[in-house]
C-alpha cells in the first residue's frame, strides 16, 4: 500500500517491477486525489493506481465512506482524472472489528446469533461500498461472500 509516508518507495518498486499501487488513504477525497497525483507524478501510469480511501463499517462511519466514494465517482465522472482510478474497500476486515460481528453474550435478542449477524454485518457493509462506487471490495466470510455474489447476479439480470 502507498501511503503519504512510504509512497517513494512503494511507488520505485511498482514502476521497476511493474506492479498496481495501491493508493490508501484515511477518509479524505482530497488526500486521495493528492496522493493519486504524488504517486503518478513519480512515473507510476494512471492505469497502474487503485485507491483505497478507507472503509467504515456499518454503523462506524459507513456513511461517511459512502459520502467520499460516492464524491470520487462523481469527480472522475466530471472529468477529474486523478479520481477515475478504480476504488478498493476492506468491507471484511473493517465489519469484522465491530462489536456487532464479536460480541456473543450480552447482546439483545433482537441481533440474532453471532455467526448470522456477522455474516449479514459483513455483507451489509460490502453491498454498500458497492453501490458507492467501489471496483474491488476485500471480504473475509465464505458466505458473506455468497451474499454479494449473488445479489449482484440479480442485479445484473
Amino acid at each position: 500500500n502507498c501511503e503519504e509516508k512510504n509512497y517513494r518507495t512503494i511507488a520505485a518498486v511498482c514502476i521497476s517491477d511493474g506492479h498496481v499501487a495501491i493508493a490508501k488513504t484515511p477518509l479524505d477525497i482530497n488526500l486521495a486525489k493528492q496522493l493519486n497525483v504524488l504517486v503518478s507524478d513519480i512515473g507510476v501510469p494512471v492505469d497502474s493506481i487503485i485507491m483505497d480511501p478507507d472503509t467504515g463499517a456499518l454503523g462506524y462511519g459507513i456513511e461517511y465512506s459512502y459520502s467520499i466514494n460516492e464524491r470520487l465517482r462523481l469527480a472522475a465522472l466530471m472529468g477529474d482524472n486523478m479520481c477515475a482510478m478504480p476504488i478498493l474497500n476492506h468491507a471484511g476486515s473493517e465489519s469484522w472489528r465491530q462489536k456487532e460481528a464479536k460480541a456473543a453474550e450480552g447482546v439483545p435478542d433482537a441481533w440474532g446469533g453471532l455467526e448470522e449477524r456477522a455474516v449479514i454485518w459483513e455483507e451489509l457493509t460490502a453491498s454498500t461500498c458497492i453501490n458507492a462506487g467501489a471496483d474491488i471490495v476485500v471480504m473475509c466470510h465464505p458466505k458473506a461472500v455468497e451474499l454479494i455474489k449473488s445479489a449482484i447476479n440479480k442485479l445484473m439480470g
